[in-house]
């Protein structure tokens, strides 16, 4: 018989062997390092046949913003059943349990990387992210703007690392609480990036005041300049950044990144014709609406707008909630004369994060109201494509 528990410490070690039977190969170095300090830090939802650890989910404790308001989030990967194991409703059993944990955690929204989109939407998480992975050939990266700044290059050998990397990450959540979708990084996340990709390197971009205005960080390796950040505060910084990338046109052959879908990205450039592709790779879900609207940023509206959630697997949710103008969220369980937005929770979550606009969801049928309702609605909620490119 199946039994479910949080993991405890006497059981990391099973987790490590879990982990590597499904996510091959084995960890060893820095990555096992990172990998056990974060089954330290986490809250792990595993199946137990007798005392063997035979499936889990590992939820991070991680926080980001959504239209520059910050939200506690997990963050659930590694997960991992044994093949024996599979298809028998274990990780159905221990995705709910996770949803009740991280409400408990106060873990208002959720994000993961999914295997099957189609699984996870059934438990409420929803597509909310649009990136495109580009192959750039570097002889065809051409940026003619010439800006005033500095760029200053440094990695881990270098002795102005820390000084450096100090700047880097105050610059880096100070512009993730003006943005929507972005993950904050705290100083364990950083160390994570170091340890997965030990020859990185990075280049910054200061104004002639030395303000930091933008940075990268990359790795060159096997004639490729690969982009694992790429962040700047204006055009002037982003073009001086490219300037600089273009400089190793004689080290690569080629540069790769990720960039959102909404970016257009590469018609900046003089020839924008190269390889692009969309990827959706991203899923949210919101854990307990209640909480999450008394902090959303609704913009301002002059009645009472009402919402009802469809949420098959949490039954907190599903429910009608008021919000006044005042930001105040009540429940409802008469509607009276009074008119909703009905939605389900996976598309709620999309919609809420500005990954589309509300009239694309009614045209989709995924939402109803009447057109006073479904205007009422467009004119109070926040506009801004979110963006994710963190990884767990």
């Amino acid at each position: 018989m199946i039994e479910y528990q949080v993991v405890q410490p006497g059981d990391y070690e099973q987790v490590l062997k879990l982990k590597n039977y499904c996510f091959r190969p084995a960890y060893e170095g820095n990555r096992l390092r990172d990998f056990m300090h974060w089954v330290n830090v986490s809250n792990i939802q595993g199946a137990y046949d007798k005392k063997e650890l035979v499936s889990q989910l590992i939820i991070l404790p991680l926080q980001m913003s959504v239209f520059g308001v910050p939200y506690n989030m997990g963050g659930i990967g590694f997960v991992s059943t044994y093949p024996e194991y599979r298809n028998a409703g274990i990780m159905k059993q221990l995705l709910l349990r996770s949803l009740e944990s991280m409400r408990e955690r106060n873990q208002i929204l959720s994000v993961l990387s999914p295997f099957s989109i189609s699984f996870y939407r059934h438990f409420g998480w929803e597509l909310f992210f649009d990136k495109v992975q580009y192959e750039l050939p570097a002889q065809q990266l051409v940026v003619t703007r010439k800006t005033a700044g500095k760029i200053h290059r440094f990695d881990e050998s270098t002795l102005d690392f820390d000084y450096w990397l100090s700047k880097i990450k105050i610059f880096y959540n100070e512009q993730i609480a003006t943005q929507n979708g972005r993950m904050f990084r705290e100083d364990d996340w950083w160390q994570r990036l170091l340890q997965r990709a030990p020859d990185t390197s990075f280049a910054v971009y200061t104004d002639e005041l030395g303000k930091v205005m933008g940075y990268i960080r990359y790795t060159i390796q096997n004639l490729t300049l690969e982009l694992l950040d790429f962040n700047a505060i204006s055009y002037e910084s982003q073009q001086s950044l490219w300037q600089f990338i273009q400089s190793h046109t004689a080290e690569v052959e080629k540069i790769i990144g990720e960039a959102s879908n909404q970016e257009s990205f590469g018609t900046a450039f003089l020839n924008p014709q190269f390889q692009q592709k969309i990827v959706q790779d991203k899923m949210i879900r919101i854990v307990d609406v209640e909480r999450f609207l008394r902090s959303y940023p609704f913009r301002k509206f002059d009645e009472p707008l009402y919402l009802n959630v469809r949420d098959k697997q949490a039954d907190w949710n599903n429910k009608v909630f008021k919000i006044g103008q005042e930001g105040q969220v009540t429940i409802v369980k008469t509607l009276k004369n009074e008119e909703a937005l009905s939605i389900d929770i996976g598309k709620m979550s999309a919609l809420m994060m500005g990954y589309h606009s509300l009239d694309w969801y009614v045209f989709r049928e995924e939402a109803e109201g009447s057109i006073k309702t479904i205007k009422q609605w467009e004119k109070a909620l926040p506009k801004e494509y979110p963006s994710f490119y963190d990884y767990f």
